[in-house]
């Protein structure tokens, strides 16, 4: 599986171009992938920061791309450096980690 490429994020600053538009968010899929550091991937922090200071928090949306990262993390590889960091506030990880997704989307998980 491929390593993470040499500058994973050169082109941030198409993506943060994109922030002035109040229609688009952005959902942070796999990005410990694009690490070049182990676990817990703190080179991913400053250009994810980046982002969410651009867009706002309430317009990002986690996700682990597990599908395709399954040969290069564990789930909670993928997981935890989100529930563990430091850079998010708790409100900031709640919006993140499923707040922003289901006021996008307009769905609340069933309650059974």
């Amino acid at each position: 599986y491929p390593p993470a490429p040499p500058e994973p994020f050169a082109d941030l600053h198409a993506l943060l171009a994109l922030a002035d538009y109040d229609n688009v968010a952005v959902k942070i899929t796999g990005a410990c992938t694009l690490s070049h550091q182990p676990y817990p991937y703190d080179d991913i922090w400053d250009p994810l920061c980046r982002v969410f200071d651009a867009f706002g928090i309430d317009r990002c949306l986690w996700g682990t791309d597990w599908t395709r990262a399954v040969h290069l993390l564990t789930y909670e590889q993928g997981v935890a450096p989100f529930r563990l960091t430091d850079r998010l506030s708790d409100e900031e990880r709640a919006t993140l980690m499923g707040g922003a997704l289901q006021r996008i989307y307009d769905w609340s998980p069933a309650v059974t």
